[in-house]
């Protein structure tokens, strides 16, 4: 390569790594001109290319590099990234796999195939990668976490333990972490869902939330109304629904309301309740900062949204203090086997009947249904639960609860 050209490659690598890619684009297409043999100029090019999004000509330069130095590793393990970003799995894996064997210990090609394996669903290929890279000290937290999902997912559950387990000593004060160690070992449950996990779920899940539930024979929203209904006669409630969704529960208590309000933390699933045009409220927050607001209602819903709290008294005494006399707190509970109160496996919070009962009393309601029925399945089997409405105890002041 000329003298002149080295420097123009040079430059270009320092506006890379300045993060300026079209600039970077602009002095390797001069340098390409003038040595069209270059494998470093070409890989310098698709490099630049992948950072402006341009995923076709990234993969282009890349392949050119490759095919000038079959010998430059650093090459295909772009070309790995940059299949990986495309979504081919079979060319990102084949690219990884040869930097890779160009070079053994090349640990971010590893990493890489590691990445791609697993979202392809080959599990016991991508353990192999983290196991080779934990084995060579390259355990950082990211990493481990990684490790751990992929472990779960295939079954390992030893080896995901150890990760999280490891995990907790570096980062205490990880919630995420904390909650899905908790879900494997079935110990100490911390008080609730971490809200950051409830809102990817939930943003992540909105397009497909309706049909996945049809597809469980989910029928908690028509359960909860044909509890309440028992109890409520009047079309002219203030109601809340609490984890509202995408408004299942909108339809059925909409005749019921004078107005009804829904409050969810997913902003995705508030656009498809929206959509329905049965509240007259929407917002995105928080169940406990909701309640913690100054307004009354006749009634409010919890339909499948207290599985995201294991400690249940803080919501149900919130519920109390914005309940006016004469008012309903109607919900759906999913039940474990024991007094204990669990997460399991799929990240739901189970509770036992007895436990529910005594979280009733202590925080000042009285129960007016409490239906033991299967509102949706899991795995074709029926998964036990709990449909309960209650009303404020007279014999309690709200404000000693």
């Amino acid at each position: 390569m000329p003298e002149t050209n080295d420097a123009m490659l040079q430059t270009a690598l320092d506006l890379l790594s300045a993060g300026r890619h079209p600039d970077a684009i602009a002095v390797l297409q001069q340098a390409v001109r003038l040595s069209p043999q270059s494998a470093a100029a070409f890989r310098a090019l698709a490099e630049a290319h992948l950072g402006c999004g341009d995923l076709e000509e990234a993969r282009r330069c890349c392949q050119r590099s490759t095919t000038l130095d079959p010998s430059f590793e650093r090459a295909f393990y772009l070309l790995g990234v940059i299949c990986a970003h495309a979504g081919d799995v079979d060319d990102s894996t084949a690219a990884f796999e040869r930097a890779i064997e160009l070079r053994p210990k090349y640990f971010d090609a590893l990493r890489g195939l590691a990445a791609v394996a697993g979202r392809s669903g080959q599990l016991a290929r991508a353990l192999e990668c983290y196991r080779e890279l934990i084995v060579a000290g390259i355990d950082h937290s990211e990493l481990l976490l990684e490790f751990a999902e992929t472990a779960e997912r295939h079954g390992d559950l030893d080896d995901a333990i150890t990760a999280r387990k490891i995990l907790f000593k570096r980062e205490p004060d990880n919630l995420e972490n904390c909650f899905n160690l908790s879900s494997l070992t079935g110990k100490d449950p911390p008080p609730a869902t971490p809200a950051t996990m409830v809102t990817q779920t939930f943003d992540d899940y909105a397009e497909t939330f309706e049909t996945h539930l049809g597809a469980l024979q989910y029928s908690g929203p028509e359960l909860l109304y044909r509890a309440v209904d028992r109890c409520e006669s009047r079309n002219d409630l203030q109601i809340l629904d609490l984890g509202c969704g995408t408004g299942l529960c909108g339809r059925p208590f909409r005749p019921m309301a004078q107005r009804l309000v829904g409050v969810d933390l997913s902003t995705r699933m508030l656009e498809k309740a929206k959509v329905k045009n049965v509240y007259d409220e929407l917002h995105c927050a928080d169940v406990l900062d909701f309640l913690s607001r100054q307004a009354q209602y006749d009634l409010i819903l919890a339909a499948d949204v207290l599985i995201y709290f294991g400690d249940l008294l803080p919501v149900f005494s919130a519920a109390r203090g914005r309940i006016k006399d004469g008012g309903h707190f109607a919900f759906t509970i999913e039940c474990s086997n024991s007094d204990d109160v669990v997460v399991s496996r799929n990240h739901r919070y189970l509770h036992s009947p007895n436990y529910v009962r005594r979280v009733i009393v202590e925080a000042g309601w009285q129960i007016v249904a409490f239906d033991e029925c299967a509102f949706r399945q899991e795995q074709h089997k029926d998964l036990a639960g709990i449909v309960a409405v209650v009303s404020p105890d007279e014999g309690r002041d709200r404000d000693s609860v």
